[in-house]
């Protein structure tokens, strides 16, 4: 198993590690304090060739997709200086991985022209009461009016609402019940009169993703807006790599976590020892337990990247999944601990770690999230091994 980042994107790497501490950080606070969408943050991003990174090379991309390793070691280090633009970057090209993915040449032209010019790309696919993983009829749909799609419905926990240049839809063409056949990818105008915010994002985390709720009236598009066919948008080629993104990005808030308070831990002194607290043994215990949470879990992240590059996204399935719960899990633990060290100084907002101990917790319910991730992971090793459950 090689987790070496390949040469040619490790210049990128150590760009995003300076961008995530000289830009990214000092302004993590404020976006979060005023649940203000981090515009700067993707903007710069942007110019330096971030949002590009899922574009195939020839189309002016880092096929970020053909070297997941570094794709997710790149949002890891991004996300310890702000989670909000690591999670909304990983958004932003995996849907466009995916677009380029099912597009036609004439779309992908299209679409590579727009991510090249620093468009930015959101993905809509919750509905209140609807899962994929059931037959259900989705109350977002699409009927073929002559040469244009009319779209109706309602989508919840829309990141980057209002703010992205794009939307891609996740809608329902027809009458048939069944999303595996029916879901498909419409891909729209954010400026379109047709698109109402009635429910505004207020969060406990995550505040600058501005992840509103959209109203969805008679927007039409052309018959060209659709990329691929029903059932692409759950295929298991192609979903299972936002989770892969997710699992980083959730990790990186772990670690932001653990470097500041290492640093606070070797500054602080205490009357009248005088001594670094970081030389108390229930301190160092709780250090080297988020050290080992830490890199533990990044290996799994890491293993996952692998398995995708190696086996591709529906083998590593399984092995994402896990990724994703050990880093969430791992995340919540780091961001406690971080606290206790920090004792008192942990809880004040001058400080990032009551931040980061609220993004870290996010990553528990955000999908998938971690019973689903559990579920995941159990059902593979059934499947594989029909005896578990005694079947002959």
């Amino acid at each position: 198993m090689d987790l070496t980042l390949q040469p040619k994107n490790l210049a990128l790497y150590e760009r995003a590690k300076v961008l995530s501490k000289e830009l990214l950080a000092p302004r993590a606070r404020q976006y979060d304090d005023e649940a203000r969408f981090p515009r700067e943050n993707l903007d710069a991003l942007a110019k330096e060739g971030f949002t590009c990174l899922t574009l195939p090379e020839e189309d002016g991309g880092f096929d970020m997709y053909s070297d997941p390793t570094t794709y997710v070691m790149i949002l890891f280090e991004l996300s310890k200086g702000c989670t909000n633009t690591a999670l909304l970057l990983h958004m932003h090209n995996s849907i466009t991985h995916f677009l380029m993915t099912l597009g036609t040449p004439a779309q992908r032209k299209n679409l590579s022209t727009l991510v090249r010019d620093g468009k930015i790309i959101a993905s809509h696919g919750g509905e209140a009461g609807t899962s994929t993983q059931w037959k259900r009829k989705l109350d977002t749909h699409a009927k073929l009016v002559g040469e244009k799609f009319v779209i109706n419905g309602r989508k919840v926990f829309c990141s980057m609402a209002g703010e992205a240049d794009y939307y891609t839809l996740w809608v329902q063409i027809g009458e048939d019940w069944d999303v595996r056949k029916s879901m498909s990818f419409l891909f729209c105008p954010a400026n379109h009169p047709g698109f109402t915010i009635d429910s505004q994002w207020n969060s406990y985390a995550l505040r600058g993703t501005a992840s509103h709720s959209l109203k969805i009236e008679n927007v039409d598009v052309s018959a060209d807006s659709l990329f691929g066919k029903g059932g692409d948008p759950i295929r298991a080629d192609i979903t299972p790599k936002f989770a892969l993104g997710y699992s980083a990005v959730y990790l990186g808030v772990g670690a932001a976590a653990y470097e500041w308070v290492l640093d606070y831990a070797q500054k602080r002194k205490l009357k009248p020892d005088n001594v670094s607290i970081s030389s108390y043994q229930p301190i160092q215990r709780l250090i080297g337990e988020m050290k080992i949470e830490m890199e533990k879990a990044l290996l799994m992240v890491q293993h996952a990247a692998w398995k995708l590059k190696t086996f591709g996204a529906e083998e590593a399935f399984p092995n994402i999944s896990a990724a994703k719960y050990t880093a969430s899990e791992a995340s919540a633990s780091i961001t406690d601990k971080a606290i206790k060290v920090a004792g008192g100084a942990g809880l004040l907002r001058e400080n990032p770690l009551e931040r980061l101990h609220r993004e870290a917790r996010s990553g528990l319910v955000m999908p998938p999230n971690s019973e689903k991730c559990l579920d995941s992971v159990a059902k593979s090793i059934i499947e594989a091994n029909p005896e578990f459950v005694g079947t002959p």
